[in-house]
Formats: C-alpha cells, structure tokens, sequence
C-alpha cells in the first residue's frame, strides 16, 4: 500500500487591483501631477511670448516631469493588469504572472532545499520578497497578496531558511 504525504501548500492569490495598498493616494497623486503639468503647459506657452529662453526652460522643465508621469501611469496601468500567484509547497516555490495587457504569463520555479536565504522587504506599500539559489533569484512581489503574507515568512522561517529583513539592516550573506 502506498501512502501518499500531504504537501504543506500555501497559495497567495493577488487582490484585485481596486483593493491593493495605497491605491487611492497613488491615484490621487498621479492625477495632481498631470494637472499642475498641463497648468504648466499653459504657463510655459504665455512665457515663451514675452521670453524665448524662460519659456523653453518651463517648458522642457514640464516635459520632463510630464515624462516622468507617463512612466508612473504606464507602470499604474501595467500592476492593474497583471495577476500574481505564489504557491509554497514543502519542496519548492512557484511564482505564475498573469499579465493581460500584454496577454502572456510567465512561470518561475525553485526548490526550497537550493534556496541560500530569504531577502525580505517588508514596506508595506513595496512589500517583497527574493529568494536566493545558485541557479535564480525569484522576486515575490508581496505588496498585492494580501494579508497572508506573513504566514509565507513564518512558514519559510519554519523550513530553517534565514531570512534577511532588509528594514532592519540584517547582513546579507556571502
């Protein structure tokens, strides 16, 4: 008779987009930029009548800063499509990404026994997690999974890895 052991498993789902951490300020944030760089705009146009040299400057001035908006919105827009499932199991950790707007996923896997240590971040708004073998580094994005993510810690801590919490200034190993 064969006796099958049961896999300790944790699986992380990420919350959907509306209910990830700070959300609503980034939101907020972001939509005063874009305002403040369009009043900008307007300022840098009237300028440029009355001075050449402090008209360009406002405006290569707000169109560096409306590029540096474009990016945050890209990224905003990019987090808002994606998915991501950590799944924990006694032997390995699988991380899947889900990305619709680009419509493709991508999987990455290690065995827990090659992982050396754990680098952990735990801001909340930026919270992750990068777990070290010879072979890969897999970053955990943990900021959208919820509030299960210190059982991942526990559990890890658990399995005798060492965990690096960068917050408080831990040294990271050779």
């Amino acid at each position: 008779m064969v006796t099958a052991k049961p896999q300790i498993a944790i699986k992380l789902v990420s919350k959907p987009y509306s209910k990830r951490t700070a959300l609503g300020p980034l939101m907020v944030g972001i939509g005063v930029g874009w305002i403040f760089a369009a009043l900008w705009l307007i300022t840098g146009i009237f300028a440029l009548v009355h001075n050449v040299y402090w008209g360009l400057t406002l405006l290569a001035s707000t169109s560096g800063f409306s590029l540096f908006l474009g990016l945050m919105t890209y990224s905003m827009v990019r987090d808002a499509n994606r998915t991501f499932v950590f799944e924990l199991t006694d032997s390995d950790a699988v991380l899947y990404v889900y990305d619709r707007l680009q419509k493709r996923q991508s999987t990455q896997m290690v065995l827990l026994d090659d992982v050396k240590y754990v680098e952990y971040y735990p801001y909340r708004d930026s919270s992750s997690m990068i777990l070290h073998t010879p072979y890969a580094q897999m970053e955990v994005p943990l900021w959208p999974m919820g509030e299960q993510v210190r059982d991942v810690i526990d559990f890890l801590d658990g399995r005798g890895l060492r965990i690096v919490n960068v917050q408080f200034d831990d040294v990271i190993p050779d």
